[in-house]
C-alpha cells in the first residue's frame, strides 16, 4: 500500500456499504483505525447486515488526506479494491 493510501489513528475515516443495487445501507465515520480492514470491519459489525457483506461495496474515504476507493470482499473474506 502506498503511503498516500495508509490509514493513521488520528486520520477521519468515513465507511459507506452500499448494497448490491447500489443504495446505501450503512455509512459510519470514525479514527483510530490503522489500516482499511480494520475500518470496514467495525463498519460490517455495527451495520447489522440482513445481506451478505460479500455483496456488497465499500466505500471508504480518509476525510484527513482526501483519498477515496472503493472495495469489495472475495470468497475468502479479504478485501479487493475495485479499479
Amino acid at each position: 500500500m502506498e503511503e498516500f493510501d495508509s490509514l493513521r489513528p488520528g486520520d477521519k475515516v468515513t465507511v459507506t456499504i452500499a448494497g448490491p443495487e447500489g443504495n446505501d445501507l450503512f455509512k459510519s465515520t470514525n479514527t483510530g483505525f490503522h489500516n482499511i480492514e480494520t475500518a470496514v470491519s467495525e463498519a460490517i459489525s455495527n451495520a447489522n447486515l440482513s445481506i451478505n457483506p460479500e455483496d456488497c461495496v465499500f466505500t471508504v474515504s480518509n476525510e484527513s488526506s482526501g483519498v477515496t476507493h472503493r472495495y469489495r470482499l472475495n470468497a475468502h473474506g479479504h478485501l479487493k479494491l475495485i479499479i
